[in-house]
């Protein structure tokens, strides 16, 4: 059902005092055709507590974030909410990360310099 389902992803990077952060969120609209208001509820709330479900959802809108921000990132805060709605069931992920091509580049001209400065073995 999450293979075909509506995400529509949205984010942009922060500036802060420790680095770049992105913020964004990824919304899924799963369409699963229900009955009644009682069975997408219970939908909803089975979904919600399934670690599979969750666990794919996360890493969605993990890979969502990555493709729009400019850097790698870094580990994720992710806020994870899951509703009923007529069309099934709508779920919502926020999620903040740093990026991590600062430190990246930092580290990669250390070891140049490091390197040009050891001396090499025979």
């Amino acid at each position: 059902m999450l293979a075909s389902a509506d995400v529509i992803s949205e984010g942009a990077i922060t500036v802060e005092e420790s680095g770049s952060v992105w913020y964004g969120s990824t919304s899924f609209i799963v369409a699963v055709p229900f009955d009644t208001e009682e069975e997408r509820q219970l939908f909803a709330e089975v979904a919600a507590r399934d670690p599979h479900v969750r666990v794919r959802v996360l890493r969605i809108a993990k890979r969502e974030a990555s493709i729009r921000a400019t850097a790698p990132l870094g580990r994720a805060s992710c806020e994870l909410r899951m509703a009923a709605d007529e069309r099934g069931l709508v779920i919502d992920v926020d999620i903040q990360a740093p990026l991590i091509e600062e430190r990246r580049r930092g580290r990669m001209r250390g070891d140049a310099v490091s390197s040009r400065s050891s001396p090499r073995s025979p």
